[in-house]
């Protein structure tokens, strides 16, 4: 018997491409902003990031773009693996490198329904009456 989802494809694409474009969007946003005091905070507060800093973010992207593209073609490792590495993701924002994390309201705005976006992203691949339509071989 075939299930039909509650969430569409359409739907579950959206949520992965979104939780990458709007913090483009947000850091965008930022970039050209016209307001003076963000300018002052990054001459004031940025610091280079060190080599382990960089080997940890690359292998990071390294990480989620495999797992993103797993998604992409409705693996069931991809699944597991973005449940996994979704906690101990956030830690990198604890890293020196990222201790400094300033931006404008309206930016704000953008990365936060990128959390959003996460979030639900998250809550799908982990409740099975959800995920399991998405990931059948016949959709």
């Amino acid at each position: 018997m075939h299930k039909s989802p509650a969430i569409s494809l359409p739907v579950f694409y959206s949520l992965i491409i979104a939780q990458f474009i709007l913090p483009l969007i947000s850091a965008l946003v930022d970039l050209f902003s016209p307001q003076p005091e963000l300018a002052l905070l990054d001459k004031t507060l940025y610091t280079e990031p060190q080599a382990l800093e960089i080997f940890i973010i690359c292998g990071a992207f390294i990480i989620v773009l495999v797992i993103t593209i797993g998604l992409f073609f409705r693996k069931n490792w991809a699944r597991k693996a973005y449940l996994y590495t979704f906690f101990p993701a956030f830690l990198l924002y604890f890293l020196p490198y990222m201790h400094w994390i300033y931006m404008s309201s309206f930016a704000a705005i953008f990365s936060d329904l990128a959390f959003v976006c996460s979030g639900i992203l998250l809550t799908i691949l982990a409740i099975p009456t959800l995920y399991e339509p998405l990931f059948e071989d016949k959709f």
